[in-house]
């Protein structure tokens, strides 16, 4: 440290019989220091990402939703004509997925949409219609479906905004529309812990088709009534950032996605490469 000291030629510790801490000079050092780990290692992470692109390999990221419906058959089928390609998957809210893909750290999201951004480029994949899920014991158990208008009286447990904003909106959103004002309790859970509260009858959740695999003997799934909207799930990628194995990617899900209605999202369909 002393011979550090003495080539920037000032000092970076300050020195006593009991202790040693950081000169001012130090401190700005060691936040210089600890951007040059982090740009170091954000180098590293990109140099080994490069060279699994030029081996095949993709970095995809998902939500909930999005592997509860189409996306593991989608991802079984393409390794199994792809044998080539490896795949690495990562869970994370839409929002962490975007900031991964605008970072470069991941090269395709499955999450909810809708998405506007013109750095960004989505398809539809998955269109899923609204549950609610209840207790055994809920009046409504025996039924195989609940009006929206029912919701007033229920007390909805949802995952707290900065979890899952996206799905948030659109139940806030039709809940507006039906004009029903339900209690609604936001809890930092993950979607396990929010079903597992759910089969505990702490209240009732808003989810889509897949949601309720889990806790299936104590819970029931209701189809959800008298709403229009769909929650959209969308694949995005960077057009910025091409590889052979993100087009072959990119060409295979949208060669087996169906075509749906038009909705309030971007449907592209061109990928250009060098």
């Amino acid at each position: 440290m002393q011979t550090l000291e003495s080539e920037l030629g000032v000092q970076l510790l300050s020195r006593n019989n009991r202790n040693v801490k950081l000169t001012a000079a130090g401190k700005e050092f060691l936040a210089g220091c600890n951007t040059v780990v982090d740009i170091m290692e954000s180098t590293v992470n990109k140099t080994v990402r490069t060279s699994q692109h030029e081996l095949g390999g993709l970095n995809i990221g998902y939500s909930y939703i999005a592997m509860c419906g189409r996306l593991p058959q989608l991802l079984t089928d393409f390794e199994a004509k792809n044998p080539q390609t490896s795949i690495d998957l990562s869970f994370a809210s839409s929002y962490n997925q975007l900031e991964k893909l605008l970072h470069d750290e991941i090269d395709f999201c499955f999450l909810t949409g809708p998405l506007d951004s013109t750095d960004i480029h989505t398809a539809l994949v998955q269109t899923d219609s609204y549950s609610v899920i209840v207790p055994n014991n809920h009046p409504s158990a025996g039924r195989e479906s609940m009006a929206v208008d029912e919701l007033a009286k229920e007390t909805i447990l949802m995952c707290a905004d900065d979890y899952i904003n996206n799905f948030n909106e659109h139940v806030f959103n039709f809940l507006k529309v039906a004009n029903v004002h339900p209690e609604i309790i936001q809890i930092n859970e993950n979607h396990i812990g929010l079903v597992g509260l759910v089969a505990m009858g702490r209240g009732v959740c808003v989810a889509t088709e897949g949601y309720g695999c889990i806790y299936a003997k104590e819970l029931t799934t209701l189809k959800l009534t008298g709403v229009q909207d769909q929650l959209p799930t969308l694949m995005a990628w960077r057009k910025d950032r091409p590889s052979n194995a993100k087009q072959k990617f990119r060409d295979f899900v949208l060669d087996n996605t169906p075509r749906f209605p038009s909705q309030n999202t971007q449907q592209e369909t061109e990928l250009d490469l060098p």
